[in-house]
């Protein structure tokens, strides 16, 4: 009955350990977060012939590796268990191995990760700046992240637009605090945001987004070998665009082959057929004259190209053999009578009899006869009554059955009605910024805005701004200092309003 007893006690144990055994080859070693502090526990296999073992603790992090217990004697068949302290104030992933040694051998190595924070840590970040270095493409991007040792990865993404599609722009080392990222375009609104991953799980953070307007130059590449070429009462002018950084083309005209070429069509927006032409119409053309053009491209930060190769063409339409007048103004002497001057081509003054005038009021569409605004040849003026800014005249030569082409158009411009755009400024500090802020007009079109300071001679441009802004904020401030500014409006002609109110700031 002994024996019997003893063998059944033999068998129970044996079970005991062969079940523990199973649990150890499992999961040998552990390490928990527990109320602040990691608990490390091992488990043990009873090694032939040992009661007890040797083992020596380390553990990895940031800040390096360290032996946390050394040749600890523990027992060959018990869980061995103890809680490190020492990571309240430094929370984060770290690693622990654990080495069993046999004397002086080491008989095995055991390995586990342990998170050591709290399960509802999440980060967030508090700062998430991005600012455009001067006269760069250069984009610097910094930030401040709490809780930072919760992240596994951070990615940095872009977008257009700020409910738009975000690009990855780069995987960030959860250490670093500051990217610098290059963008190919000029004002127009660039979008951010930062996602964290964690070690403990699949779920992504995001910071809230910010936009950054860059402003630097961008000059386009020389407009490649265009073509002028005659069609019926027009000549045309056409191209091909193979200039990625281009906004926009002008063409540029000039008569005969002296003098500066001036700008003769509006902006010619970049398409995707790459194929462009402009028409110069017959209201600007005279018979016989050469004319020269070359066009220049004109990226998002309004800088220019060089001129394109010109190209030079003789309009010729036979059935108009007599030239209009030519440099038409406006003179006055007192404010109160306006005339309208021309001037005539005196070689070939016998072949006219007298010449008519034309007047299109701002806001119509055609010109029309000015009443009394005929005269012989002699003459090469009328008066104008009730003469008001956009006014436009053309004139035409009239001979013994025909008639000239119409003069180039001139479009009289009063210097006193310049008063349209923003009027009244807004001013605020911000991070050694002033953000200066206006009211936009929903029914006019403007081209931009352009803001000036007063040096203590006169107002110079600081700062461009697009036509969808309705603020700014500038570098030109000097805190302590006082700042004057003025903000003017280029409407659609490329005409300057007389600006806003002086805004004035210390």
């Amino acid at each position: 009955m002994k024996y019997l007893i003893i063998s059944c006690f033999l068998l129970f144990s044996t079970s005991i350990f062969a079940q523990q055994a199973a649990i150890v080859s499992n999961q040998k070693l552990t390490a928990t977060y527990e109320g602040g502090d990691i608990i490390v526990s091992y488990n043990p296999i009873k090694i032939v012939g040992l009661d007890s073992l040797i083992i020596n603790v380390y553990r990895k992090g940031n800040d390096g590796e360290k032996l946390i217990r050394a040749n600890k004697k523990i027992a060959a068949n018990k869980i061995f268990k103890f809680a490190d302290t020492t990571l309240r104030t430094q929370p984060g992933v770290y690693q622990y191995i654990l080495k069993v040694k046999r004397d002086t051998i080491t008989v095995e190595t055991e390995s586990t990760w342990a998170y050591a924070f709290a399960p509802d840590v999440r980060p967030i970040a508090t700062v998430f700046k991005a600012v455009n270095a001067k006269n760069t493409n250069n984009i610097i991007l910094s930030w401040k992240i709490t809780d930072s040792y919760w992240m596994k990865n951070i990615t940095l993404l872009r977008s257009r637009s700020m409910d738009g599609k975000y690009e990855l722009i780069s995987d960030i080392n959860p250490q670093d605090t500051l990217y610098i990222d290059k963008v190919n375009d000029a004002n127009e609104p660039f979008f951010y945001r930062l996602d964290m991953k964690g070690f403990n799980g699949d779920v992504v953070y995001s910071s809230a987004s910010i936009v950054v307007i860059p402003q630097f130059p961008i000059v386009p590449y020389k407009v490649g070998p265009i073509k002028a070429e005659q069609k019926n009462k027009s000549i045309v002018v056409s191209w091909n665009n193979d200039n990625p950084s281009a906004r926009g083309f002008y063409v540029k005209k000039r008569i005969g082959n002296a003098g500066e070429f001036e700008i003769s069509s509006p902006l010619i927006f970049k398409n995707k057929t790459g194929q462009y032409l402009w028409k110069d119409t017959l209201s600007s053309l005279k018979p016989r004259e050469m004319y020269q053009y070359v066009v220049i491209a004109e990226s998002n930060s309004f800088d220019v190209s060089k001129h394109s190769d010109t190209s030079t063409i003789t309009y010729n339409y036979g059935n108009l053999a007599i030239s209009p007048p030519t440099d038409l103004r406006i003179i006055t002497a007192n404010d109160t009578t306006y005339n309208l001057v021309w001037s005539i081509d005196s070689l070939r003054q016998q072949e006219i009899s007298g010449y008519q005038v034309y007047l299109k009021r701002k806001g119509e569409t055609i010109f029309k006869p000015l009443k009394n605004g005929n005269t012989n040849n002699s003459i090469n003026y009328v008066m104008v009554e009730n003469l008001k800014d956009g006014d436009s005249f053309q004139v035409k030569s009239i001979g013994i059955n025909k008639e000239s082409i119409p003069s180039m158009t001139f479009t009289y411009t009063n210097p006193f009605e310049l008063n349209f755009g923003p009027r009244y400024l807004k001013a605020a500090v911000y991070d050694n910024l002033l953000n200066i802020k206006w009211l936009k007009s929903e029914n006019q079109k403007v081209r931009a805005y352009k803001l000036y300071k007063w040096n203590g001679k006169t107002f110079v441009l600081v700062e461009t701004i697009t036509p969808d802004k309705d603020n700014v904020a500038t570098r030109s401030y000097l805190a302590g200092q006082l700042n004057i500014y003025k903000l003017r409006t280029v409407n659609m002609n490329g005409v300057e309003s007389s600006g806003s109110e002086v805004l004035q700031v210390n």
